[in-house]
């Protein structure tokens, strides 16, 4: 009796062993029985990662980075999932104080075909070593039965490591080759600036003074004429210094000393002497007033130089020394002046 009892418990346990396989199905099997491969699991929802909701929204946070540094920028992403209809309003410009936002970009995509989604990625920028938190984000959004809520961010924490190799004890790197550097030299540029400034200046004064002289000297009035009086003393005096006398010149004497009379006539009385013969000459004169200069003794003087001129009469040196003589007493006469100031005038003392 005890074997029978001993065999009837082992098979029992034997039948509730075998109860799991003969309950789980076959395989199916396709044509010719071969075992057709099981579809695969439905890949899990973007949502299934994400932190509990708030209210309509559900933040996912990526950080970016492994090994986040002064200096080196790193993203943080947040991936806000919400029912269809919703509109939310994430900050273009959050805090993210102690570190400093570089930039900020959004995605929108759409999750799950139902729901809608949208990625915003923070750039941001470590300036300190330890411990730094992103500060969670406040993110006011609009249901979709019109009711105006918000929503935080959740708290991002990262450890901002060194740059330096050796923070107790910093050394500086190997100097590496020279690299030309161009730096402008501002007082030089200034300098030159000045300098062609002020010669340019002067170019266009010494150009603008030429101008205005020409056209102030073409504007100026012509000093007064000469008189005649005076050109005709000064001519005898060259005529006398020249030594026609002693040289015996006598034609070259009178034609010389005619002429200066007849120019001072003709400039004094306004008609040309040299061209008029001495009868012309005296006909114009008649009824003029020739001071104290009369009419017989000066065409005694031009016919005696017409004779000498023309006829080729040789005076005595006497009458040749006087006929200068006799013109400059003519110019004092017809000019009415005392003789002792035309003398001077002769002689440079006046």
């Amino acid at each position: 009796m005890r074997h029978s009892a001993t065999t009837l418990a082992i098979l029992i346990l034997l039948a509730v062993g075998a109860l799991p396989s003969l309950a789980a199905e076959p395989p199916a099997t396709g044509p010719a029985g071969i075992p057709q491969k099981q579809a695969p699991a439905a890949a899990p929802s973007p949502l299934d990662n994400a932190l509990p909701a708030q209210g309509d929204l559900r933040f996912r946070v990526d950080v970016a980075a492994t090994d986040v540094s002064v200096g080196r920028p790193f993203t943080v992403t947040f991936d806000v999932a919400y029912p269809q209809g919703a509109r939310v309003y994430f900050p273009e410009t959050p805090v993210v104080a102690p570190l400093i936002l570089v930039k900020a970009t959004r995605e929108t995509s759409g999750v799950l075909g139902e729901g809608t989604g949208e990625k915003h990625t923070l750039t941001l920028l470590p300036v300190r070593v330890g411990a730094a938190v992103v500060p969670p984000i406040e993110v006011p959004y609009v249901s979709a039965s019109g009711e105006a809520k918000s929503a935080t961010t959740p708290e991002v924490r990262v450890q901002v490591g060194s740059t330096l190799g050796n923070e107790a004890a910093p050394e500086l790197a190997a100097a590496g080759a020279a690299v030309p550097v161009r730096v402008r030299n501002t007082p030089l540029v200034w300098t030159l600036a000045g300098l062609g400034i002020a010669l340019i200046t002067a170019v266009l004064t010494i150009l603008g003074y030429r101008r205005f002289k020409a056209w102030s000297d073409a504007r100026r009035p012509p000093p007064p004429p000469r008189p005649a009086h005076e050109a005709a003393f000064e001519r005898l005096a060259e005529i006398e210094a020249m030594g026609l006398v002693e040289s015996g010149e006598f034609q070259r004497l009178a034609l010389l000393v005619s002429e200066v009379l007849r120019e001072f006539l003709g400039a004094t009385f306004g008609f040309s002497g040299v061209d008029l013969t001495t009868w012309e000459l005296l006909r114009i004169l008649e009824g003029r007033d020739m001071r104290r200069l009369s009419r017989p003794e000066l065409e005694d003087f031009l016919s005696l130089c017409d004779l000498i001129k023309f006829a080729k009469y040789v005076p005595s040196v006497e009458d040749a020394q006087g006929l200068v003589r006799r013109a400059r007493d003519a110019v004092e006469r017809a000019t009415a002046l005392p003789g002792e100031a035309a003398a001077a005038t002769v002689r440079g003392e006046g």
